[in-house]
């Protein structure tokens, strides 16, 4: 059996040996995704992440040569409830892998913007900024919740945080007194980026990657982001990217996509192209809004943002990885789960930012009032029916709270891990092509 990629070496610390049962008759495991590359069949544990290059029977018993699949989870006894089986390992992987703190925090310095981005879900949010005195409380209390083994992970958000260059000045200046390590990233529309803030970026700020989103070609572009100024913003966001990637930082650029725009991502993929010199470290992804993925029609706009990452690469650019398949086993669902919470403008805690009106669990003063809450949101036994016997359980967002709905979720992860694994076959394949070169003849 050729091994593609091998599992998840601290799941495999945590699984039980299979022992193999001369009694009992095999299925393929809901986990055992198979597909067919070039002519040859494959399969994926989307649980133990081992990808491997073989068919998957129907049917099976021990000693008919498939006793590899069966101990690499392929194959699973008929009446094995499956679904209860990753609800265990899923937590035992969290006990194992349980932090001691927060390894990050997502702050929100404003919710002020200078856009009015058309599919924007803070539309209506009272437009706070943070107070001198609630900075310095996030301080302390960042100082006082966060990990002591790890570099302390500070990512800006909001509203427009570059609004408020002073406030994430004065929280990195409290990490540097109190002597802790601290890196950033950073979510912005790009538009307010000066040289200077570059400057800042790289410097006290440590920003190592940050997320600009571009919604189309010009005219799309003004139209959906609808700045209360607009200073041709387009233009100055492509030469900002060029500037912050030519100072070493990571650059995402985020399509928020629906069928009105698709047609101008061509042109906007030249002027990029055109602009950006420094594309080594500049990624694009596309992104269908909420309200697109919650349609029937989802897919086709799926299926093309799939097709387009081609087009990315032929511009230079790099390709995000596909969000919905994982190569490690995913401990934690999302940021809210186990992240690390969210810091208001007011001083509020939050699991999600999406969703601050049901994950409000504390404050920076009082740290965690409510407890239930916290713990109610993220409920790994929740999951909903429907997503019970999906191959693709170990990759999503199980809990049922999570504010991203899919119409056809199933479909959508599938069409993602084929692109994604038959990709990774054929790197494997280069890869041994390569080293059989390398290989003297005696």
């Amino acid at each position: 059996m050729n091994v593609i990629h091998q599992a998840d070496s601290n799941l495999a610390k945590l699984l039980p040996q299979v022992a193999l049962d001369n009694n009992a008759t095999y299925r393929p495991s809901q986990f055992a995704f198979s597909f067919v590359h070039d002519g040859k069949h494959y399969a994926f544990n989307t649980l133990t992440k081992q990808c491997v290059e073989a068919e998957i029977p129907p049917s099976a018993k021990v000693g008919e040569g498939y006793d590899a699949l069966i101990k690499g989870f392929f194959l699973v006894p008929e009446d094995k409830d499956e679904s209860a089986f990753y609800l265990s390992i899923s937590s035992l992987m969290r006990a194992f892998c349980r932090d001691k703190g927060f390894p990050g925090y997502t702050i929100l310095p404003t919710l002020a913007c200078n856009a009015r981005c058309v599919y924007c879900y803070e539309e209506g949010a009272k437009p706070t900024t943070m107070t001198s005195e609630t900075v310095e409380q996030t301080i302390r209390y960042i100082l006082e919740t966060s990990r002591k083994d790890k570099k302390i992970g500070l990512s800006w958000f909001g509203g427009e945080p570059l609004l408020c260059p002073d406030i994430i000045d004065r929280i990195c200046e409290g990490m540097r007194e109190a002597g802790r390590e601290y890196k950033s990233s950073m979510v912005s529309n790009g538009s307010l980026t000066t040289p200077g803030v570059v400057e800042k970026m790289i410097g006290d700020w440590k920003v190592t990657a940050i997320q600009i989103s571009m919604d189309g070609s010009e005219e799309d572009y003004i139209a959906r982001k609808r700045y209360l100024n607009y200073r041709g913003y387009y233009r100055a966001v492509i030469d900002s990217i060029n500037q912050i990637a030519g100072a070493g930082v990571d650059v995402s650029i985020r399509c928020n996509i629906d069928e009105q725009n698709w047609n101008s991502i061509p042109r906007l993929l030249d002027d990029l192209s055109q602009g950006i010199k420094n594309k080594e470290k500049v990624g694009i992804y596309f992104s269908p809004l909420f309200y697109v993925r919650e349609s029937e029609n989802d897919l086709d706009l799926w299926a093309k943002t799939i097709a387009a990452r081609r087009e990315i690469v032929a511009a230079g650019f790099k390709v995000k990885p596909f969000v919905g398949l994982r190569m490690k086993f995913r401990v934690r669902r999302c940021m809210a789960d186990g992240g690390g919470p969210v810091i208001c403008p007011d001083g509020s805690l939050y699991l999600c930012e999406h969703c601050v009106s049901e994950s409000r669990f504390g404050d920076v003063w009082n740290g965690v009032t409510d407890e239930n809450a916290r713990k109610e949101f993220c409920r790994i036994d929740r999951t909903p029916d429907k997503c019970k016997t999906c191959p693709f359980l170990p990759d999503c967002t199980s809990f049922s709270s999570c504010p991203v709905k899919d119409c056809h979720c199933r479909e959508l992860h599938e069409m993602m891990a084929l692109e994604a694994l038959r990709a990774m076959v054929d790197r494997q394949a280069a890869k041994e092509n390569e080293e059989e070169e390398e290989t003297p003849v005696c």
